[in-house]
């Protein structure tokens, strides 16, 4: 399975993964883009793991919210989260979300920081990484 850290400034990292069971303790506040789905589990590995923010696939969502469900459990952690659509990249590959993905669903917390539905995941997670780096950044739909 790939993972690579793609992004490193100061503390600040964007981490892609295609899967959340490559999340490891180090990945503390690092920006980790998996192709997991985004149900209930994956919720649970990026709160034990306090990620900074975590973006997932809606894997279709499902029935009862069931592939957008660990957006809550990242809420309730206090950790920003969101999904990109099934429709835009494939469910288990970290490289098409980056490339391709567009994002369907945002947590509170995330919407807060500027991310929303419809915003290309590329551009919404560059976005993020300026902001926490300290870096001038415009909104991630790409106005200043």
């Amino acid at each position: 399975m790939y993972r690579e850290t793609i992004w490193t400034h100061g503390d600040v990292r964007i981490v892609l993964m295609d899967s959340m069971s490559q999340v490891v303790q180090d990945d503390r506040g690092a920006i980790v883009v998996a192709g997991s789905n985004g149900g209930q589990e994956s919720g649970n590995v990026g709160v034990a793991a306090r990620c900074g923010f975590v973006l997932l696939n809606d894997a279709g969502v499902g029935k009862d919210r069931a592939g957008v469900v660990g957006l809550d459990v990242l809420q309730a952690g206090g950790i920003a989260a969101a999904t990109v659509s099934h429709e835009s990249a494939e469910i288990s590959d970290a490289r098409d979300m980056w490339a391709e993905g567009v994002v369907s669903y945002a947590n509170e917390a995330a919407t807060a920081l500027g991310v929303a539905p419809g915003l290309a995941a590329r551009s919404a997670v560059q976005h993020l990484a300026r902001l926490w780096a300290g870096e001038p950044s415009t909104s991630p739909g790409g106005a200043s």
